[in-house]
């Protein structure tokens, strides 16, 4: 009974978390119904386990379940993005300010390391790379923090950061103007020095900043306004 349950839950979250990547890496498009026929058996599932999976990505704002239609792609929101990175450079503020007051020399070794390799990749104008590795410094901070509540919650609004990037990625090159790694050696500094209050600042300034470029970029007009660093 125990492993039958276990099972079932363990297909819930691998739907859950297939569905969710391919609606951020736009293999649904906004506007578009999951077709539950087609998906039962890609799945090799029934329609409860499926529709589960669909009310999650409702609470996330990924699709809206629509009365006699089913599960509908949304389209990614100005206030949804907003939101996100309001939210984002609150919880990495937190969490580099934590990382600050601990310090701990495997944390900074590892971002150290990863700013010397975005700073290659933006010089070789290697954006997907340069994209992972700006994850990977973003993810060392939320994981250095040990809170596993913060990085939960980090990781779901991510999603809607991925899916915006995707959208915009498909329609514009990649620009060396994306990031010059100043404001990630800023911020490795202000924690290798153990000033907590300037590493909230400097990543809560820095996060704000990409929301704001973002929006711009995706040519969604609702700028957010980035704080001035302590």
């Amino acid at each position: 009974m125990g492993r039958a349950l276990a099972r079932r839950e363990s297909m819930h979250v691998a739907i859950l978390e297939q569905l969710r990547l391919d609606i951020v890496e736009g293999r649904w498009q906004p506007g578009e119904r999951l077709p539950e026929p087609l998906l039962c058996e890609e799945f090799g599932v029934s329609r409860t386990p499926l529709r589960d999976a669909f009310r999650i990505l409702e609470t996330e704002r990924l699709v809206e379940l629509i009365p006699h239609v089913g599960a509908v792609v949304t389209a990614p929101d100005a206030s949804d993005i907003n939101g996100a990175f309001e939210v984002l450079a609150l919880l990495e503020a937190a969490a580099a300010e934590t990382v600050a007051r601990h310090r701990s020399p495997e944390v900074v070794r590892k971002l150290r390391k990863v700013c010397e390799l975005m700073q290659i990749a933006l010089e070789k104008g290697n954006h997907r790379r340069y994209f992972e590795l700006n994850d990977d410094f973003h993810a060392a901070i939320v994981e250095g923090a040990s809170n596993p509540v913060l990085q939960q919650t980090h990781e779901h609004l991510m999603w809607h950061v991925y899916r915006i990037r995707q959208t915009i990625n498909r329609h514009r090159p990649f620009s060396r103007e994306a990031g010059t790694g100043e404001e990630h050696q800023d911020i490795v500094q202000a924690i290798m020095d153990g000033e907590s209050a300037r590493a909230f600042a400097l990543v809560r300034s820095h996060l704000l900043g990409v929301g704001a470029a973002t929006l711009n970029d995706a040519g969604l007009a609702q700028p957010l306004v980035a704080g001035e660093p302590a």
